[in-house]
């Protein structure tokens, strides 16, 4: 079926286009909800993609960030860009060591500068854990209470007309409103709302007015890789190992995504490599990849790391005393109590780039339920749906499909449709064909042409399984299954209080990666105070319509 298909990959155009013209410059400033974690915390991030004059790229559509130090890259997450603004998550690993990190963030388009200019919006972060002894190599220095209680916050300069208005003082479990006013131009602002304990974090290296000033004024950059530049999401890449047929031709490839049946991409093989141009694949999923033409038992497709895993430069030492126990109990106690605050219950999903390969087109949705159960796909077909139809031609199986025009004058059984099951692609319909039809919930019809890749299709038809049973399927080896960690989601956090019993032990009331104010606007937070006393700051920092900085902070006590 469709292994005897052939399309032409779009060609890389963008860095074949931007030779010998003038290259984009990306610099991204990283915005965090704090300055300070434990391992195993969640690290919320708003970043700023910005062009050498300073104004929002809407250049590149996503970007990778990693958490390094002189040890290494530890974490790593990618964050889609929308119009030069990016939101997104990771959660600091539980074995991390103790030290102070830096937290970097770059485009596809970034990695062929000579050096690394795009560190620039750098962001330094303090971390304990505090359920080991390992610590960052030369990375911690030990100081007695005196000297730890001389340390302050590095606080920055006050910039732009933001203002807070609220009470100083609320009792634990209150409600907070919390007035948010702009007093400048419009702007786009990062908000959060946290404890602030005893942990003094290591200083920052830089704020948006010094990201700025030296964006501004650093030389263009020079280009010395190759890497294409991602303008619509995320560029897959794969080397393939083994024998492959028709040698010196291009094949077929197919990435798809269990449970999403819009991440549906076609590539084509080029000697040893495949690519797949993704408007972005959101969430950790489980991809599946087949290069029709790898015939070798012993093949395989290994996936490629887009990330670059960076020096961590020089980093201040990590300040360890014993007038930290207090507070580093509190977060661990904290952490072991975040397990009822579920991102896919108190969050709230931003606006994101979204893979638009099936919108528009008519769904008929036949929840098998609803009819007679039938054991076979053969009679599933036949009973319920039989404007498809399933046939075997020189020992293949295949479904066509029965297409007609708005007035249903005119009707065509079309052969060229793609099978999925739980939104994987199946070139095999014996898979398909032995299933057990018990195990299937529904079945997706899309009757509609569609374009994928370079290949038009003239229409889809998914077979959904009850417990996403597709992952039991055996492939052959021109098939690769993976876990694959995907853009993650853009979220905020308005301050939901979790359900169900235990003690509020919140660390983070409030997060927005992107709040809109317009000139003159006031907004209203609603905030709940946390069930245990303590000193609150309020954060606020971004950019103005003009270019202009903005950073504001506001304490408030919990008692």
């Amino acid at each position: 079926m469709m292994k005897k298909l052939f399309c032409i990959l779009p060609a890389l155009l963008a860095a074949v286009m931007l030779r010998g013209a003038v290259s984009p410059v990306e610099r991204i400033f990283i915005s965090t909800d704090r300055e300070v974690y434990i391992a195993g915390d969640v690290v919320w991030c708003s970043l700023f993609c910005l062009d050498n004059e300073g104004r929002y790229s809407n250049t590149s559509a996503v970007s990778y960030l990693e958490l390094v130090s002189a040890d290494g890259s530890v974490a790593q997450a990618k964050i889609g860009l929308l119009e030069g603004r990016g939101a997104g998550s990771f959660r600091i690993p539980v074995t991390v060591p103790t030290g102070v990190y830096r937290l970097v963030s770059y485009t596809s388009w970034n990695t062929n500068e000579d050096g690394t200019p795009w560190m620039a919006g750098s962001r330094i972060l303090t971390i304990f854990n505090t359920t080991s002894v390992s610590r960052v190599k030369d990375g911690v220095e030990i100081v007695d209470a005196s000297a730890y209680r001389s340390m302050h916050r590095t606080v920055p300069e006050e910039a732009g007309k933001l203002g807070f208005g609220s009470s100083v003082h609320v009792r634990k479990g209150a409600e907070l409103p919390v007035v948010v006013s702009n007093g400048g131009k419009a702007a786009d602002i990062s908000l959060s709302v946290f404890h602030d304990d005893e942990l003094v974090p290591a200083p920052q290296e830089n704020s948006l007015g010094s990201f700025l000033g030296r964006i501004k004024s650093s030389p263009a950059p020079r280009i010395t890789g190759d890497r294409p530049l991602e303008y619509d999401g995320e560029i897959i890449s794969a080397r393939i190992r083994g024998r492959m047929s028709g040698a010196g031709e291009r094949s077929m490839a197919t990435l798809s995504c269990a449970g999403a049946p819009s991440n549906a991409y076609i590539g084509l093989t080029d000697s040893d490599r495949v690519r797949f141009m993704t408007n972005n694949i959101y969430g950790d999923r489980e991809i599946v990849c087949e290069v029709s033409a790898l015939e070798d038992q012993d093949g395989s497709i290994e996936f490629e790391s887009p990330f670059i895993r960076p020096d961590a430069g020089d980093l201040p030492k990590l300040v360890l005393c014993r007038e930290q126990y207090e507070s580093l109990s509190a977060r661990k106690f904290s952490l072991r109590n975040e397990k009822a605050l579920m991102l896919d219950t108190l969050a709230t999903f931003f606006r994101h780039r979204e893979d638009l390969l099936l919108e528009g087109s008519t769904l008929r949705h036949f929840h098998l339920d609803d009819y007679n159960r039938f054991p076979s796909v053969k009679e599933i077909l036949v009973e319920i749906i039989p404007f498809l139809r399933l046939q075997r031609n020189k020992g293949e199986y295949a479904i066509t499909m029965v297409v007609t025009d708005g007035t249903d004058t005119h009707k065509a059984r079309v052969s060229n449709v793609i099978v999925m099951m739980d939104g994987v692609i199946l070139s095999n319909l014996d898979q398909l064909v032995g299933f057990d039809a018990m195990l299937l919930e529904d079945v997706d019809v899309y009757q509609q042409a569609f374009v994928c890749g370079n290949v038009v299709f003239s229409g889809m038809v998914n077979f959904v399984t009850k417990k996403n049973y597709v992952a039991a399927l055996t492939f052959p080896p021109s098939v690769a299954v993976v876990d694959y960690k995907g853009v993650s989601y853009p979220v905020a956090y308005y301050g939901a209080v979790p359900a169900g019993e235990g003690t509020d032990a919140r660390q983070v009331l409030y997060w927005n990666p992107s709040l809109g104010l317009d000139a003159g606007e006031q907004v209203r937070v609603l905030l709940r105070a946390p069930a245990y006393s303590g000193r609150f700051r309020a954060v606020a920092e971004g950019l103005a319509e003009d270019g202009s900085p903005i950073h504001a902070e506001w304490t408030f006590e919990v008692e």
